[in-house]
């Protein structure tokens, strides 16, 4: 394993560390996924020395395999002391599941109409320097970020930063605020989130190479064929991968076409029409999900008047 990614992903641990301590008087969040990325970071965030916390959010859709290997790391993590938590996920201030948002929604998520992210994942740690296993490598939406991030009203608002420049100005940032007056800065000030991706250049050898070197255990869905661990039946996954999924966990099936028939029935009761001919119950909406993006009218959801 590259010894200089190793020393710059604690490099860039240390510095989210210090603007945590110095602006936002809070540990690191470290957030969990179960996946191999996670193993990595947390094992880094170990390394570091910093002062960090442990955040898992909950989809209500993760494999048995990846809530096993999940309870089993925050068992450890709580035996040496570090918190370790899990937040369950809320829906206009309610908690809710998978399949009871697919039904408020209306629609399906789909790759463009990924409202289960942003539900179960990407906002779950507020007002925090927030630690994540993201890799530019995983897929091209990922590329042209770096390893500092500050989100703005939208995902189309967000900046990057490379490691120099955050520690660049966050230098002298606190007894100097005439002079280092940037986004991050600002950010830090306003105690709003700021992202930092330790692993972001790593390549999947790197992580693996890592894992191996360290003797990390990792999530056994890796040894089932998996190369990604996330959501069963994820919007973003590619056909073959859901045929997968509904092979292997054949219940999730059932309890999406479930939340598909209240689906329907909700629609039907606000005068909305099934949109699709395919889409006479449950089960045909479940076929019509599970083909590959190219089908016509895939990504044609708009949100208006959507819950």
């Amino acid at each position: 394993m590259n010894e200089d990614k190793i020393n710059k992903a604690i490099e860039a641990l240390k510095t989210a560390e210090k603007i945590a301590k110095d602006f936002y008087d809070k540990p690191v969040v470290v957030t969990y996924s179960g996946g191999k990325d996670s193993d990595v970071l947390l094992d880094l965030a170990i390394k570091s020395g910093i002062d960090f916390e442990v955040s898992h959010s909950i989809t209500t859709v993760d494999a048995p395999q990846t809530n096993k290997h999940i309870n089993k790391v925050f068992e450890k993590l709580r035996e040496q002391g570090i918190n370790a938590y899990k937040r369950l996920p809320m829906y206009k201030g309610e908690p809710i599941n998978m399949f009871e948002l697919i039904a408020r929604k209306g629609i399906p998520p789909t790759r463009r109409a990924r409202y289960c992210c942003s539900t179960f994942k990407e906002n779950t740690e507020k007002n925090r320097v927030v630690a994540l296993g993201v890799r530019a490598l995983e897929s091209r939406n990922r590329q042209g970020r770096d390893i500092f991030t500050t989100w703005g009203a939208k995902k189309s608002d967000a900046k990057y930063f490379d490691l120099s420049h955050v520690q660049e100005v966050f230098k002298d940032a606190k007894t100097q605020d005439e002079i280092w007056d940037c986004t991050l800065v600002t950010t830090a000030k306003k105690h709003k989130r700021i992202i930092v991706n330790p692993i972001y250049e790593w390549s999947d050898s790197d992580v693996w190479d890592y894992i191996n070197e360290n003797n990390i255990e990792y999530n056994e869905l890796y040894n089932m064929g998996y190369k990604r661990v996330g959501c069963i039946l994820c919007p973003l996954a590619k056909k073959t991968e859901k045929i997968r999924d509904i092979t292997t966990f054949p219940r999730y099936k059932e309890l999406y076409i479930k939340a598909f028939d209240k689906m329907l029935k909700l629609r039907r009761e606000a005068g909305k029409s099934d949109t699709y001919g395919s889409w006479t119950d449950g089960e045909g909406v479940f076929r019509w999900w599970i083909e590959d993006k190219n089908i016509e009218g895939q990504i044609s959801f708009e949100f208006t008047n959507q819950e």
